[in-house]
């Protein structure tokens, strides 16, 4: 069953069938909530009211846009929320990251085995989410949806509701940013 149906379904009373859109995208909601807030409790709390907002609000989806368009716009007005609410902070490139390896940081199948080399990558893999994390959000978000996300400038310019213009620059200045920061952060430790 696509997802017009679903949710038309679900407008007509049958509110279980609402289960198969949470099912298709709490992995793709959870991460974005996890990457923007650096926190496993915070993301889930996320995800359980972005997909609360999307039930309550599903009479106001347009069907001209795709379901995760809409759903990437309320995970991120939750997120934007909490951050002017002060729930969410930005990190510090000091503060360690709690995340499992594994999911976030996948090995490369020949990786050889060389503890070295592994502890090595795990550790650059973190101080760029660390840099990543103290980016203000406006540059964390074209960030994370771009290169963590893998969405296309169309698909974040439709979720951030900005010229695809505006994103490009947005993108441009967070990757400068980034750079300064592993630059400063690599210049610290000599």
């Amino acid at each position: 069953m696509d997802e017009l149906k679903i949710i038309e379904s679900c407008l007509l009373g049958n509110t279980q069938i609402f289960s198969r859109l949470i099912d298709n995208y709490k992995s793709m909601v959870y991460n974005l909530a996890y990457r923007m807030s650096n926190n496993p409790h915070e993301a889930e709390d996320i995800s359980q009211e972005a997909f609360l907002r999307a039930y309550q609000s599903l009479a106001h989806f347009n069907p001209s846009y795709k379901f995760s368009t809409w759903l990437y716009q309320i995970t991120l007005n939750i997120i934007r929320d909490r951050f002017k609410k002060k729930e969410l902070n930005y990190v510090s490139l000091d503060t360690p990251i709690e995340t499992d390896d594994s999911e976030f940081y996948p090995q490369p199948a020949d990786s050889t085995n060389n503890p070295e080399q592994i502890m090595a990558q795990k550790e650059d893999a973190q101080t760029i989410q660390k840099a990543i994390y103290s980016l203000p959000l406006k540059y964390r978000e074209v960030l994370v949806l771009r290169h963590l996300q893998d969405l296309s400038y169309i698909e974040i310019s439709n979720i951030l509701k900005l010229p695809s213009g505006t994103v490009k620059i947005r993108l441009y200045r967070a990757r400068e940013q980034l750079r300064k920061i592993l630059a400063d952060r690599r210049q610290s430790q000599l």
